[in-house]
């Protein structure tokens, strides 16, 4: 019903063109046959351009009927329609795409930034610890030098001490065995005895 409806103007345009044909033929031969001999190549020429013209309009028509113009430009639209969608799909993904990739870079910007505070942190911590440890060190050194140098002058003092009271008691033998009498080791031995004995 809908395909005879819509077919039904080329039809219908076919038919008159084919009825306007056969007029004109017949107006071609009344034409001719009045004219004598001389009109015949030119009705033949004439007949031979309607048969041509009515052949194109046929074959529009079949053509017409196979593929309409309408059918044609709503193929278009639809293709393009979706290819309009398409396009906005790809933008959307695109546009989604780069909002990601944008924050993720934002992301990345943060994490660099506490990584570099971090690892100034841990710069300076290091910095302070092996500052600390030095310090400790020469405190150390220092401290062990200071009791090195305290143990060389103690030690330094007492052979001082031992020389001198080796050498006072040399000197003190000398100015008693000048000094001392005969007289006076006899007394000294005496006394000597006498404490051995009273100890017992």
């Amino acid at each position: 019903m809908i395909r005879s409806e819509r077919w039904g103007k080329p039809s219908f345009i076919a038919a008159c063109t084919l009825a306007a044909s056969a007029a004109l033929y017949g107006l071609a031969l009344a034409s001719g046959g009045e004219g004598g001999g001389h009109g015949g190549g030119n009705v033949t020429d004439l007949l031979y351009r309607i048969l041509n013209f009515v052949l194109l309009v046929i074959i529009l028509v079949v053509v017409i009927r196979k593929t309409t113009i309408k059918s044609f430009f709503a193929n278009r639209k639809e293709e393009i329609r979706q290819k309009l969608e398409s396009l906005k799909r790809d933008k959307e993904v695109a546009e989604s795409r780069y909002r990601e990739l944008e924050t993720k870079l934002k992301e990345f910007e943060v994490q660099k930034r506490a990584i570099i505070d971090q690892f100034r942190a841990d710069g300076a911590a290091e910095k302070e610890k092996i500052i600390k440890e030095a310090r400790e060190r020469a405190a150390q050194v220092l401290a062990q030098a200071e009791m090195t140098i305290e143990r060389q002058l103690q030690a330094a003092k007492d052979r001082l001490r031992q020389d001198v009271a080796e050498i006072a008691a040399a000197k003190a033998k000398d100015i008693i065995a000048q000094q001392i009498t005969d007289r006076d080791q006899e007394h000294l031995v005496s006394e000597f005895i006498e404490r051995v004995e009273r100890l017992h």
